[in-house]
């Protein structure tokens, strides 16, 4: 593609020519209006600091307790996907994998996904199947809703509150920080940066042949 690289409309598939954005500018689809991209008004790494700094949160958000309760001396702990299994005991199968898939496993892919889009141009790696990254970040990224995980335990806790004993542990607030660095890693979808890996990812094509 050379200097002119272009990016394709996720949900028309219309082809644009990259250009640059100015700091918090969207680019929009000529065809549908699609949000192609967003120059961050947090700088060009934003996404990349953010998308790892969730995934170093991810292990202590599941493995350190999430929240206990506790009544008469009697205390129960749980951990980030303890309500997973009690769903999948319960017979809510289908709920409980929804529920692991949308609070936990999808957002983590996410993260993953825009850490490897955005490694190439920052951390000098090859750029090869990037499109595809792109395209996978844009389809995960309606299905990774930490935030209504966390919005459902604050819920359940001010009503466990008047009943027992509850205390928030410290995997609840990793799995905050967790869901507020991949909204931020999100919203920081950097055009340029897109357009500067797709370059480069075509002149090291090119070399090759």
């Amino acid at each position: 593609m050379g200097p002119s690289s272009s990016l394709s409309c996720h949900l028309c598939g219309q082809e644009h020519r990259a250009i640059h954005l100015e700091s918090g500018e969207k680019a929009l689809c000529v065809r549908c209006d699609a949000i192609l991209a967003q120059r961050s008004r947090l700088g060009p790494d934003a996404a990349l600091v953010f998308s790892i700094t969730g995934l170093i949160l991810a292990p202590p958000a599941a493995l350190l307790t999430f929240v206990s309760a506790g009544k008469l001396g009697a205390e129960r702990i749980s951990l980030l996907f303890t309500g997973v299994g009690s769903l999948w005991d319960g017979g809510m199968r289908s709920l409980a994998v929804l529920v692991f898939l949308c609070g936990g496993l999808i957002p983590l892919a996410l993260l993953a996904t825009l850490a490897a889009v955005y490694s190439p141009l920052r951390l000098v790696l090859p750029g090869t199947g990037f499109q595809f990254l792109v395209r996978a970040a844009r389809l995960i990224e309606h299905w990774a809703i930490p935030e209504v995980q966390v919005l459902a335990v604050l819920v359940a806790l001010m009503k466990l509150g008047s009943v027992v004993d509850v205390t928030i542990g410290p995997g609840f607030w990793c799995y905050c920080a967790m869901a507020l660095s991949l909204l931020i890693a999100q919203h920081s979808f950097d055009f340029d940066s897109i357009a500067g890996s797709a370059r480069a990812a075509d002149s090291e094509s090119a070399n090759m042949r």
